[in-house]
């Protein structure tokens, strides 16, 4: 007699793994889930950026501020195309980035000299622009009215949305956003 069930056939081990078209199937979900899930994640990380950027420099015009009080000198926060130097508000292509230094020499129109110190150095992202109705704001050390500045952070691509930091009378800067799927500039 035969040791199995007359009714069942012998149980074969089954060999360990997938088969290939379980594989390709599989393969085939990834691949799709993977595609749908790119364009989210660019956005995603676009306005990631953009809104670190908004941060970075408000933080930068925070230190400014407080520099100026501290250290009873002028605190200058400027536009910059090359990260040591102030840049000029009509080079916005060109603009990387912004620094913080101390104008030791106090002139009305803001240039940073080789002997003033740098605060902060703050780089963007690379599909990032700022745009600035000034290129500088300078804090004085004593209180009394200051500029009104508004720069504007946004992504080359409309992936992320737009930051406004904007700086009062009093120099107080605050941030502004605008609504998601905004326009490239």
């Amino acid at each position: 007699m035969t040791a199995g069930h007359p009714y069942r056939p012998e149980s074969r081990p089954r060999p360990n793994g997938f088969s290939l078209a379980e594989l390709l199937v599989t393969l085939a979900i990834v691949a799709v889930l993977a595609a749908l899930s790119t364009p989210g994640f660019q956005r995603s990380r676009a306005d990631v950026a953009s809104l670190t950027s908004a941060h970075s420099l408000l933080r930068a015009l925070h230190l400014a501020r407080s520099q100026a009080l501290l250290r009873s000198e002028p605190a200058v926060v400027c536009l910059s195309a090359d990260l040591v130097s102030c840049g000029s508000r009509s080079a916005t292509d060109s603009i990387r980035g912004w620094i913080v230094f101390l104008n030791m020499r106090a002139e009305r129109t803001v240039q940073r000299d080789p002997q003033e110190p740098l605060l902060g150095v703050f780089e963007l992202p690379e599909r990032l622009r700022l745009i600035g109705s000034r290129n500088a704001v300078t804090y004085w050390p004593v209180s009394r009215a200051g500029t009104t500045a508004t720069f504007t952070v946004c992504d080359a691509d409309g992936l992320a949305r737009t930051r406004a930091v904007i700086v009062s009378q009093t120099g107080r800067p605050r941030l502004r956003e605008s609504a998601a799927g905004a326009a490239p500039c």
